[in-house]
């Protein structure tokens, strides 16, 4: 998702993800489950 929405390659998309997880935006990889959303979602 990350890849089609913002149009940009694997790797930057997989350094992306990981900084997520590291800052506790995201769970961590569950084979191929989707990864927990940790945080709620921001009104504007």
């Amino acid at each position: 998702l990350i890849q089609r929405r913002f149009r940009i390659g694997y790797n930057r998309a997989a350094r992306i993800v990981e900084k997520m997880e590291e800052e506790g935006v995201v769970g961590p990889s569950d084979g191929i489950k989707p990864r927990e959303v940790l945080v709620k979602k921001i009104e504007p």
